[in-house]
């Protein structure tokens, strides 16, 4: 079923990433020229999608947050884990996998999806059930990141890390306990799959008994606890930092 996507770097990403059917671009009547509505409109023209001019109101009816700029796209391209790794494999890297457990925030989600893009993971992988979802609300958190990213779902989180292990890739979850070591002090070199736990949560009990090791970041405030998509973020750092930041 078509979708409508919003907002200028959405609308970009999604143009020049070119994994999903754009059926049309609807650009607001009173919009005006600028670098990155030029961009956009030649890449749909070079893509033969058709463009509609709409009024602001219709489209602030259809799309809010728009900013001039909406798409009507088709389903999500999602892949397996096995394309994950193949991709990984192509690009002579060990695999760098994000595994999310029940994150539910689609900000959160796209959030965490652009800075994984920006940090060369080769894919994320999400649960099937009780999760959010590649929605367009989460495609604009992730400025359009989500179109380059790889994301597979699955049913069962916990027997997806089991067969990451097997293929020798480390798994380690994100959890503040005192076992759990300092995330700048872990081995976080190799393959590896960094599992992000939900919003207030954490890791699920059968997930985080899979892990291989916990990390945890050190925090001296008052506050005990980041955002998933913050704490996330300096993690996968500290990853590609490890990894020699490769491009």
């Amino acid at each position: 079923m078509p979708e409508t996507l919003y907002g200028r770097n959405a609308a970009r990403e999604t143009l020049r990433a070119r994994r999903r059917h754009v059926h049309r671009l609807i650009l607001a009547e009173n919009v005006k020229s600028s670098p990155i509505i030029d961009e956009i409109t030649g890449l749909a023209k070079k893509a033969g999608v058709p463009v509609q001019r709409a009024p602001r109101r219709e489209m602030d009816q259809i799309a809010p947050g728009h900013q001039g700029v909406a798409l009507t796209v088709g389903a999500y391209p999602t892949v397996d884990v096995a394309d994950i790794l193949h991709r990984a494999a192509e690009k002579e890297e060990p695999p760098f996998i994000v595994v999310l457990d029940h994150i539910e925030d689609p900000q959160n989600l796209g959030a965490i999806l652009r800075t994984a893009e920006i940090a060369g993971v080769h894919g994320v992988i999400l649960p099937k059930q009780r999760a959010a979802k590649i929605t367009p609300a989460a495609v604009n958190a992730s400025a359009g990141a989500a179109e380059h990213m790889w994301v597979a779902e699955v049913a069962n989180l916990v027997q997806t890390l089991k067969n990451l292990k097997q293929q020798n890739i480390w798994v380690a979850g994100m959890e503040d306990l005192p076992a759990a070591t300092p995330y700048h002090q872990a081995n976080l070199s190799g393959a590896l799959a960094l599992v992000v736990g939900s919003e207030g949560k954490g890791l699920s009990r059968l997930v985080q008994q899979t892990c291989d090791f916990l990390v945890k970041l050190p925090m001296r405030g008052k506050i005990n606890s980041l955002n998933a998509s913050v704490a996330a973020a300096l993690v996968l750092y500290e990853i590609w930092r490890a990894r020699g930041f490769n491009n």
